[in-house]
This record gives C-alpha cells, sequence and structure tokens, in this order.
C-alpha cells in the first residue's frame, strides 16, 4: 500500500478522509484541537495496532495539519512498524522515567505540554474526557496551562458508524472466520466435555483463522453459557462439564485488522423441547422482523419496535437493548434499542441479538448485520437452527 515496507491495513488516503470527517465535526464544536485518548479510535485515525498497559497516549488533531501522536518512547520508536501511517517526525516520544515511578510523575504531564506547546495556551482543546481517570485529569489539565478542555467524547466515534468498502471487507473476512469456530465449537460439544475444552476449539480457529487469511486476537473470549447454573450472560465459560437435555450457546468474535463480526448460535444435548423451539420459533420470528427493518432512514428504536411486536403473538416480551453498532474491538456505536433514535444509513454495521434469559435458562442468538436499501445483510452463513448434539 506505501513505499514502506510495513504492514498497514488502509490506504493512506482513506486515513486522511477520516481526519477530514473529524475535522468537521471538531469545527462544528468550536474546537481547534482534539486529543484522541480511545485506543480504537486512535487505531481508526492513524491504524497503529499495539497495545501498550500504561497510559497515556494520545493522537492531537488540529484543523490544517496533520496529526501528532504522542506516547511512551518504548512504543514511539516503533510506532511505523505497529502500522502508524505517520512520518517519524510526527510521531513523539516522551521518556520512560514517567512510567511506573513512585514519585507521583505522569506523562500526561508531557503529553500537555507538547499539545499547549504546539496549538497554544489560548486554542479551544476538546479532550476524550472519558479515557481519562480522576488523577489524569489535574495533571493533564495543570500541564495544559490550567485551561479546562472541552469535552470531545463521541466526535470519532460517530465517524466510525458508516464503514468503507475495505472496512466492510475485513468484517466480512472476521465473519468467514467465526463461522469456522463456532462450527468447530459445536464439533466439540459432547456430555461430559468441559467447557473450557470447546473454548479452546473455538479460540484455535480464532487464532489460526482460515486457509485465505489468518485469524486475530479478539478483543474478548468465546462466552459459552447454558446449563442449570449458568446464569450470568457475560461471564465467558464455566468449570463445568457439558451435561444432557440443557441448553447451550456458543457467542465469538473473530478479529481481522481489528474489525469484528461477532456471531452466536445455540447447541442442544439431546431432542430439543417443544418449549425451547417454541422460543426459538419466536426469536427467529423477532430476529427475521428487525433485519428487515434495518433500512436507510430507520431508527434503532424503530428495529428494536419491530422486534417487540414480532415476538408478542408468541407470549414473549424483551427489554433493554437489541444490540449495537460494531466494528473496531465490537462495540463502535449506538444500541439497538427503543430509546435510541439514531436514524440508520447504508453501511452501518450491527451486532443484532435476539435473546431471552429466564431464571436457570439463556437463549441467544446473534449475528452482525449490514443496512442496506434492502433491509439487514447477514455477514453469517451459519444456519440459525438449534443445533442437536447426541445426549
Amino acid at each position: 500500500m506505501n513505499d514502506r515496507k510495513i504492514v498497514q491495513a488502509f490506504e493512506t488516503s482513506e486515513y486522511r478522509v477520516r481526519l477530514n470527517k473529524v475535522r468537521v465535526r471538531m469545527s462544528d464544536a468550536g474546537m481547534d484541537a482534539l486529543m484522541v485518548i480511545s485506543q480504537a479510535n486512535q487505531y481508526y485515525l492513524l491504524g497503529y495496532d499495539s497495545a501498550s498497559g500504561y497510559q497515556p497516549q494520545a493522537v492531537l488533531v488540529t484543523l490544517d495539519d496533520d496529526p501528532y501522536f504522542i506516547l511512551r518512547k518504548m512504543d514511539a520508536d516503533t510506532a511505523v512498524d505497529a502500522g502508524c501511517w505517520l512520518p517519524p517526525d510526527r510521531i513523539v516520544g516522551y521518556a520512560e522515567s514517567y512510567v511506573g515511578g513512585s514519585e507521583g510523575a505522569s506523562g500526561w504531564e508531557p503529553t500537555g505540554r507538547f499539545v499547549k506547546d504546539k496549538v497554544g495556551a489560548s486554542a479551544r482543546i476538546g479532550v476524550e474526557l472519558s479515557g481519562l481517570g480522576l488523577s489524569d485529569y489535574p495533571k493533564l489539565v495543570g500541564a495544559l496551562g490550567g485551561h479546562e478542555p472541552r469535552d470531545g467524547d463521541g466526535l470519532v466515534s460517530a465517524c466510525r458508524l458508516v464503514k468503507s468498502e475495505r472496512e466492510l471487507s475485513y468484517m466480512k473476512e472476521a465473519a468467514a472466520i467465526a463461522d469456522l469456530a463456532v462450527l468447530a465449537g459445536m464439533d466439540k460439544i459432547a456430555v461430559g466435555t468441559r467447557h473450557s475444552e470447546v473454548a479452546g476449539a473455538l479460540m484455535s480457529v480464532l487464532c489460526a483463522g482460515i486457509e485465505s487469511m489468518p485469524g486475530g486476537p479478539p478483543s474478548w473470549p468465546p462466552h459459552i453459557r447454558g446449563g442449570e447454573f449458568a446464569n450470568a450472560p457475560h461471564q465467558a465459560w464455566m468449570d463445568d462439564v457439558f451435561a444432557a437435555g440443557q441448553q447451550y450457546y456458543l457467542q465469538c468474535t473473530a478479529s481481522r485488522r481489528r474489525y469484528e463480526a461477532p456471531i452466536t448460535r445455540i447447541a442442544h444435548l439431546g431432542p430439543v423441547t417443544p418449549h425451547r423451539k417454541h422460543r426459538h420459533e419466536g426469536a427467529m420470528a423477532g430476529f427475521h422482523a428487525a433485519v428487515d427493518a434495518m433500512r436507510p432512514g430507520a431508527t434503532c428504536s424503530d428495529v428494536a419496535r419491530a422486534f417487540q411486536a414480532a415476538i408478542r403473538p408468541y407470549g414473549f416480551t424483551k427489554e433493554g437493548r437489541m444490540g449495537y453498532s460494531t466494528g473496531i474491538d465490537t462495540v463502535d456505536g449506538p444500541s439497538l434499542a427503543t430509546n435510541n433514535d439514531t436514524e440508520l444509513v447504508i453501511d452501518m454495521t450491527f451486532h443484532f441479538e435476539s435473546n431471552f434469559v429466564e431464571r436457570g435458562e439463556i437463549y441467544l442468538l446473534a449475528d452482525t448485520v449490514r443496512v442496506t436499501d434492502d433491509g439487514g445483510e447477514l455477514m453469517s452463513t451459519v444456519p440459525h437452527a438449534l443445533f442437536e448434539r447426541p445426549a
């Protein structure tokens, strides 16, 4: 993609298009500069794909010049190797002595001073405030000259909602890997098999990928929930074995250049009971109604209400959200909920979840969906059936 022999996820021209979108939002918000703190947003703007356990690292975006990337020297020295498209003179490393000391020194101090020197003490500076801890904020404000920054949360995230063709291609590749991972997990499930062994089968595919493309580290581990005691929906898996007569779901996400496409499918050990079959039919009615409603001009709340209306004849109700915008590191925007009026646009992508939680049992089936003129387009090709495994 470039003359430099580095791995870069996108053409530099695409990163510049993204920066221009952010600058428009900055200008509308009355900002001269923006400090981007979210590592997902930094990746979106720079392609930098590395994660240090130490903050800060910040991208300084201004209205009329290329950005600067400020981070600890150890990482700054190799930022280009980690996919960052900026030239070396735009990558600024602060001294390692600011990392892990016991005297209260903080990397926010050289970071803030650099920003103030570049844009001036009177500049209207925005900061992604949600990325700052309580002790970080006063240190940054002091280094900026005592001026309170403006809240810059959401400016970059809003630009991430509509995906480019290259972004969609990465998500489709991630979906292909996730499909194979789920099927590998289904093949491994058997009465008496440990949940951890099925998780291992999933992770093996997520990391190795498929013949045509390698995998990558997903932003969260596979989830395996089900059985009599697995009521917590956000745990990964239990120290338990699969039991006859029980229902389980396998949820995972693969990663291609940090773009993800989550999927969830359900396994039943033995013949599916009438109650579970009825619930699946109701859930699928809601699923199809919601996916069909994912058209330009509809809102997130329209999608949620379509789901609710379709499941009502089956005797089911569903409160809370039915999914969320997905892309970089899974969650990247608004929720599909009755209290969210975000308007849908072509090439938005959502992780849609058709789920019901009862005491002692959880049902969850989910897909990654792309908004098109004809309704939602599913990225997975795995059937929506309840997978019956021998009891």
